[in-house]
C-alpha cells in the first residue's frame, strides 16, 4: 500500500507533463502560437534545470518565433490602415511582443542536446512609445466625446475610457480628475422614501432596515441612494407605500392521537403441544415474544401569521413621470409543533417521536411578526431595484 501511495503522485506528475506538452504542441500546429508559448514557457519555468522542463525548450523556441512573426505582421497591417479603432489591438500586440521577449531573456543562448538556442531579439521601445501615444490620445479624445453628451450613458462610457487610460498612462492630461467628473455624471441619484397608508404602526426597526441600502448588497457602481429629508436634485424617487398590514391572532390547536402497536419484547421458549421444542443439539429453541403496546399522543399546533401588502413606485424626476407602479406582497408564518404522550412510547410513529424533541416557543410580538414579514418584502424590493440600477 505504501508503494502505491508514493507512486500515484509520480504518475499524476508524468501525466500532467504529457498533457501540457500535447496541448502546447496542438496549439502550435493549429496556429495559436501565443497560447503554445505560454503553456510551454510556464511549464519550463517550474523546473528549468530538470529533464521534464528542458524538453519544452524546442517548443518555446518554435512558438516564440512564430508568435513574434505573426504579431509583427498583424501590427504592420494595422498601422498601415491608420484606423484609430484598431489602436487597442495594436497596443495589445506590442505588449505581447515585449512580454514574450522578456520571458526568453534568461533562456537565450541555452543548449539542448549540444545545440545552442538563439532567439531573435529586437528593440520594441520606440514602437511601443509611438503606439502608446496614439492609443492614449484616442482614449482621451473618446472619453471627452462621451462626456460632452452630458448624459448618464455618456458619463459611464467616459468613465471606463478614462479608467483604462489611467491604467496604461497614469494621470495623462489630468485623467484622474476626469474619472471623477465622469463618475459623477454617470451616477444616478435616487431618493428613497416610505409611506404608511394603514392604521398599523410600522416598527421603527423595519423602517430603518428598509432604508439601510448598505444591507441590500446592491452593486452601486452607478447608483447612489439617499433617505431623510430631500435636499438634492435627484434623478429618481423610489416610494414604498404600505397599503395593508395584518397580523392574525395567536392560534393554538390540540389534536389527540391514539396508537396501538405489536412489538417484539424479548424472547421466550418455543412451546409446542405443551412441551419445549429443542434443536438437534438438544438446546431449547428461543423465539421472539410479542406484546401489544398503547399510547396516547397530544399534538399541539401553534400558529401566527403576518401579511404586508405594499406598492412600489419609481418616479423619473427629470421627466416628472411615474415609470413603475407595482404591488408587492409578503407574508410570514410562525408555527410551532410540540407534543406530549402517555402510555408506552414504543407505540408512537417516527414523526411523532421527533415531535417530542420540540420545545414550546413563545409567540412573537406583533412588532416582531411585521419585521420578519418585512424581510421578505425587502428582498422583493431589492429585486425590483436591481432590475433598474
Amino acid at each position: 500500500m505504501k508503494l502505491k501511495f508514493y507512486f500515484l503522485p509520480f504518475i499524476f506528475f508524468i501525466l500532467t507533463n504529457c498533457s501540457t506538452y500535447k496541448d502546447a504542441n496542438s496549439s502550435l500546429v493549429s496556429g495559436n502560437f501565443h497560447n503554445a508559448f505560454t503553456l510551454s514557457y510556464n511549464k519550463y519555468i517550474k523546473s528549468p534545470t530538470e529533464k521534464n522542463g528542458i524538453k519544452f525548450l524546442p517548443l518555446i523556441y518554435d512558438s516564440y518565433s512564430k508568435a513574434q512573426k505573426a504579431d509583427e505582421a498583424r501590427l504592420k497591417e494595422i498601422q498601415n490602415l491608420s484606423n484609430p479603432s484598431k489602436y487597442e489591438e495594436a497596443y495589445i500586440l506590442i505588449n505581447n511582443l515585449q512580454d514574450r521577449q522578456k520571458c526568453i531573456v534568461g533562456i537565450d543562448g541555452k543548449s539542448i542536446n549540444g545545440k545552442r538556442i538563439n532567439f531573435n531579439l529586437k528593440d520594441y521601445s520606440l514602437a511601443f512609445k509611438e503606439i502608446q501615444e496614439k492609443y492614449v490620445d484616442f482614449l482621451f479624445n473618446e472619453g471627452q466625446s462621451f462626456l460632452a453628451l452630458n448624459d448618464k450613458n455618456g458619463g459611464q462610457d467616459a468613465y471606463y475610457r478614462f479608467k483604462k487610460l489611467e491604467s496604461i498612462y497614469p494621470n495623462y492630461k489630468d485623467t484622474r480628475n476626469l474619472i471623477n467628473v465622469a463618475k459623477e455624471q454617470g451616477t444616478y441619484k435616487v431618493f428613497v422614501q416610505l409611506s404608511n397608508n394603514t392604521n398599523v404602526v410600522i416598527p421603527i426597526m423595519l423602517e430603518r432596515d428598509l432604508l439601510n441600502f448598505n444591507s441590500y448588497g446592491l452593486d452601486k457602481q452607478w447608483a447612489e441612494f439617499y433617505t431623510g429629508n430631500p435636499n438634492y436634485a435627484y434623478d429618481y424617487t423610489i416610494q414604498l407605500s404600505f397599503e395593508r398590514v395584518f397580523v392574525s391572532p395567536e392560534k393554538e390547536k390540540v389534536e389527540v392521537h391514539k396508537f396501538e402497536k405489536e412489538i417484539v419484547d424479548g424472547q421466550t421458549e418455543l412451546i409446542k403441544n405443551g412441551e419445549k421444542v429443542k434443536d438437534e443439539n438438544g438446546k431449547v429453541i428461543m423465539v421472539d415474544k410479542y406484546i401489544t403496546v398503547k399510547s396516547k399522543f397530544e399534538e399541539i399546533y401553534r400558529i401566527k401569521e403576518a401579511i404586508i401588502l405594499a406598492r412600489y413606485y419609481l418616479i423619473n424626476n427629470n421627466k416628472d413621470e411615474q415609470v413603475i407602479s407595482k404591488e408587492l406582497s409578503s407574508n410570514f408564518v410562525f408555527s410551532n409543533y410540540v407534543g406530549n404522550y402517555t402510555g408506552d412510547k414504543r407505540a408512537l410513529d417516527k414523526d411523532y417521536l421527533k415531535m417530542l424533541d420540540n420545545r414550546v416557543i413563545p409567540f412573537p410580538s406583533n412588532e416582531q411578526m411585521i419585521f420578519d414579514c418585512g424581510q421578505d418584502l425587502k428582498l422583493k424590493l431589492k429585486r425590483e431595484i436591481k432590475n433598474i440600477f
